[in-house]
């Protein structure tokens, strides 16, 4: 799965975890070490490590039109 992952890093993405109470995740993908997942989060650029034992669904989003 890493491998896949890799190809998606720099895009822009949700990451949907499994979990009740777990909110997904929308932000760049900067990283991949290990089993974590680093992703660059909102305008303040928040770094959110998510580990990918809990991760359902990687969805690339669209680029915006200017």
């Amino acid at each position: 799965m890493n491998e896949i992952i890799q190809r998606m890093l720099g895009k822009r993405c949700v990451v949907s975890l499994d979990g009740t109470f777990s909110s997904p995740v929308t932000g760049v993908l900067e990283g991949l070490e290990d089993n974590w997942l680093s992703v660059r989060t909102g305008k303040n650029g928040a770094l959110e490590l998510v580990n990918l034992e809990y991760v359902n669904k990687i969805t690339e989003l669209p680029e915006k039109k200017k």
